[in-house]
């Protein structure tokens, strides 16, 4: 055969004797950690962080990929690195070299497997031992050229630089490793150590998760609230469904700000969700935003009724104000809070119709915007969920009443409604807040629920925490202030299940302190 048709041979016999070496294992710090160099085209260094992502760094220019998994963490050790004065100091003297001698070993077993692939398959096509030694040799030479010029062309400032993949790309970054522009040796080994430590945190907080209960069929839910017009919610959505494989998404209201055409092209991207999407309208949710959520093939807008989703049994109602802002004193504060009181006693006596007509299905869970005005829906439902407050509460057991009420911040920062102001006062931006709740399929109960937790407008944090439900749950009794008075709500404010309120018709105050906004704050700049 020819030149060229040898060198095909060899060539294939490389690659595949390549995609067969094993990652090589090495313990950095407290992690335990999978080092492998492949053939690429990215050019790149790679952190796998299963099951929170991928953090990418343009390192070099050499056709080869840098790829290191996080395989486990040693829990005990790692407390230890956390909790140490010198740990990260110790860390940041050994880390270096782990890793160093992790990639140079795989790098020789590239080689090796590149060097043996070739060789036999020369060997084997063209029965001849000087070629396959040729081909051998020459395939190791050039797996050596790469790997000589990937060393040669690393870069350490790139470190400086990541991108993110999976859950981790709504986050800045595990680690807050800073903005430099420049990075010796001695910033490289501060920057691994504490990557190392900010991980190392993670899996600790990852580790104490106590089980949701293996052997149950459990259907998990996502809380969202108050998205107030910040895009990035949608894609903090989207990212916890792929890792947690949701069942439904239930969003308890205000997801814009002002009710402006381009608010409600944003809250279309609801439909891109490959999850079920239950919604009951906040304060600032107009007619025309539920209009276009309900118009989406996966979405369901509650509105004093009742709905089966995902295996549970919903009810839910819409804020009878609109545009309004309990944190304004004006006249309509005190109507409005009346307002509240009267919607959750309308959805409390629609909870106790369906019950009596199915009793065999009773209403697992309620929405409700607005949480201060409790007393309708106390006693006559196990769950209720709500947001509004933009702080996320867990009240158990509400006023005695055997009702948990869980209330979660704002999935959205509060982007549009005062969110953006403690940055421009120099301050903190609200976390993105969500919570993840896994119920009993078969009986419909809360078992355990993860409140998740990131950082807004770009700070760095990822937080996970998991919380059990107590095994015992005391019996709905409705608390003797809360029966449902004999004219719970003014007649114009009776929401008829599926219509609800015409927006004229919803209560506002004289003088809301969110006005909609003027042409520079219409997103176009």
């Amino acid at each position: 055969m020819t030149a060229p048709a040898r060198l095909v041979v060899a060539v294939l016999g490389a690659v595949i004797g390549v995609l067969l070496v094993p990652a090589t294992t090495t313990q950095v710090g407290p992690l335990t950690a999978s080092v492998h160099l492949i053939p690429s085209l990215a050019s790149d260094t790679v952190i796998l962080l299963p099951p929170v992502g991928e953090v990418h760094f343009d390192t070099h220019t050499a056709p080869v990929r840098i790829e290191a998994r996080v395989q486990g963490v040693d829990v005990a050790a790692a407390e230890q690195l956390v909790s140490s004065a010198s740990g990260l100091s110790d860390l940041a003297r050994t880390a270096p070299e782990d890793l160093t001698r992790a990639a140079a070993i795989n790098a020789l077993l590239n080689a090796l497997f590149a060097a043996g692939g070739a060789a036999l398959a020369v060997a084997l096509t063209f029965r001849r031992a000087r070629r396959s030694l040729v081909a051998g040799g020459s395939a190791a030479g050039l797996v050596a050229l790469s790997v000589a010029a990937t060393a040669v062309t690393f870069r350490p400032q790139a470190l400086y630089q990541p991108t993110f993949e999976g859950l981790l790309s709504e986050a800045a970054n595990v680690a807050d490793i800073g903005a430099g522009t420049l990075a010796d040796y001695e910033d490289y080994r501060a920057t691994l150590a504490e990557f190392v430590g900010q991980v190392s945190a993670l899996y600790i907080a990852a580790d104490s998760l106590p089980s949701a209960g293996a052997d149950a069929d459990l259907v998990t839910v996502l809380h969202v609230s108050d998205i107030h017009d910040n895009p990035q919610a949608f894609d903090v959505i989207a990212q916890l469904d792929d890792q947690f494989d949701l069942d439904l998404v239930i969003d308890t209201g205000d997801i814009i700000s002002w009710g402006t055409p381009w608010e409600n092209d944003m809250v279309a991207r609801i439909g891109t969700l490959d999850v079920r999407y239950v919604f009951v309208s906040g304060n600032h949710d107009g007619a025309a935003t539920s209009a276009v959520i309900a118009a989406q093939p996966n979405a369901t807008v509650l509105d004093n009724q009742v709905t089966e989703v995902a295996g549970l049994t919903i009810a839910g109602i819409g804020d009878p104000r609109f545009a309004a802002d309990d944190d304004s004193d004006k006249g309509g504060w005190t109507a409005g809070k009346d307002a509240v009181s009267g919607a959750a006693f309308q959805l409390g006596d629609t909870v106790e119709d369906w019950d009596a007509s199915h009793p065999e299905d009773p209403v697992d869970l309620a929405l409700l915007h607005d949480p201060t005005q409790p007393a309708g829906l106390e006693g006559r439902v196990p769950l209720v969920l709500s947001g509004h407050m933009h702080t996320s509460k867990v009240e158990l057991d509400r006023d005695g009443s055997g009702t948990d009420w869980l209330t979660v911040g704002s999935t959205g920062g509060a982007l549009a409604s005062g969110g953006v102001r403690p940055v421009l006062e120099g301050g903190e931006p609200l976390d993105l807040t969500a919570r993840l709740l896994r119920f009993d399929a078969a009986t419909g109960r809360l078992v355990s629920y993860d409140d998740v937790t990131m950082g807004g407008l770009g700070m760095v944090s990822v937080a996970i925490h998991r919380t059990r439900m107590p095994a015992e749950t005391p019996e709905l009794e409705v608390p003797a202030d809360a029966e449902t008075p004999a004219t719970p709500v003014p007649t114009e404010q009776e929401v008829a299940p599926g219509e609800g309120l015409p927006d004229e018709e919803r209560v506002t105050p004289t003088d809301p302190s969110s006005p909609l906004p003027g042409p520079s704050d219409s997103g176009e700049g």
